[in-house]
């Protein structure tokens, strides 16, 4: 399967000269938006990181402009759903030379490979590792998670039962005052009277969820039926894990490689200051070797982000390790400045999760 068997041509384009103000209205209708300069392709704009940014009226597309890829029209689906990994975007343009004809998004990508695991149960593909908030955290609390983690949902949690969820939707359309809109296409992270307010008066309650031995063909459907990012997994009001569009990608990008262990590295890579990719799998090599038995073969995703701050010179950088095995789904994440730092601390916390999982 190619680019050209999966083009959709429902996509909206914005010039690069246009204000924030104007691509907000935008983002009614999609999640992406291919920027151009006439003829030039610039990159994506993307709406949960303009969400999280304070920006004035005018400000212009260009200085948010995200890079992602150019896709052949006849770019292999594994390379598409690797790509779209890599660079956390979910939706990438297709050119004919320099003509741009399309876009392949990930939802078409899930349904044209529904044929192939649709039967699986979701439990094989859920993360069980989830980050969750109570009904009385405030919302500060949620914007921190939202930023630190990559995530824009959270599910709410009272004593062990599931009893919502709250997402970047649900802030912008629930908290932001329609007076504020016109004034300033921004995220609430800024506005401080915001912070104070309860988790449950915002949250969507009851939210839609469905069981461990659910198919997977079921779970896709309704996740692009219902226009969201990822699924709840549970049982008896019990949260046991949540499936998103990533998680579903992850073994269409492997699919055909020899590796045992398949290792990419994801976000902004370019931002990254001191990344070097044969350096980070040399730091990984030693990793790889020390838990091959219990690993067997995978996928192993690193999730890079780079703060402002900084200390001796060296930026604070943000390391989420995700790893997808025979024996489950592992999350673990850290800090620290610099680069290899950063991996350093990040494998460490990892290495601590998965002794406890031996020693079980």
């Amino acid at each position: 399967m190619i680019a050209k068997d999966i083009l959709s041509n429902e996509f909206r384009v914005i010039d690069a000269s246009e204000t924030i103000s104007h691509a907000l209205s935008l983002f009614e209708e999609t999640d992406s938006i291919v920027v151009m300069e006439g003829n030039k392709y610039h990159g994506m704009l993307v709406q949960k990181e303009i969400l999280r940014a304070k920006l004035p009226p005018n400000a212009k597309v260009k200085s948010f402009v995200r890079h992602a890829p150019k896709l052949r029209i006849d770019e292999p689906v594994e390379e598409i759903a690797r790509l779209m990994l890599e660079n956390d975007i979910y939706q990438l343009p297709v050119f004919d030379g320099e003509k741009l004809i399309g876009v392949v998004k990930a939802d078409d990508i899930l349904l044209k490979i529904t044929p192939s695991i649709g039967d699986l149960p979701i439990e094989n593909f859920i993360s069980k590792d989830i980050v969750s908030v109570s009904p009385n955290d405030n919302i500060g609390k949620v914007i921190k998670l939202f930023k630190a983690k990559n995530i824009s949902r959270l599910p709410v949690i009272d004593g062990e039962k599931l009893v919502g969820i709250i997402t970047m939707h649900d802030l912008m359309e629930k908290v932001v005052h329609p007076e504020d809109k016109p004034e300033y296409g921004e995220f609430v992270a800024e506005k401080k009277r915001y912070l104070k307010i309860p988790v449950k008066g915002v949250m969507q309650e009851t939210p839609f969820t469905m069981p461990p031995d659910a198919k997977t063909k079921d779970v896709i459907k309704e996740i692009i039926n219902r226009n969201i990012g990822g699924m709840l997994i549970a049982k008896d009001d019990k949260l046991i894990g949540l499936v998103t569009k990533r998680d579903l990608l992850e073994p269409i990008a492997r699919a055909g490689k020899e590796e045992k262990i398949f290792i990419q590295f994801c976000g902004e890579l370019y931002k990254i200051e001191g990344f070097d990719k044969e350096e980070a799998l040399a730091i990984l090599d030693s990793f790889k070797r020390k838990y091959k038995s219990l690993l067997e073969n995978g996928y192993i995703y690193i999730y890079l982000k780079q703060h402002k701050e900084k200390k001796h010179g060296l930026p604070l950088i943000y390391v989420q390790i995700r790893i997808t095995s025979p024996k489950g789904v592992f999350v673990a994440s850290d800090e620290g400045y610099g680069f290899h730092n950063a991996l350093k601390n990040a494998i460490k916390a990892m290495e601590k999760h998965l002794d406890k999982i031996k020693e079980k």
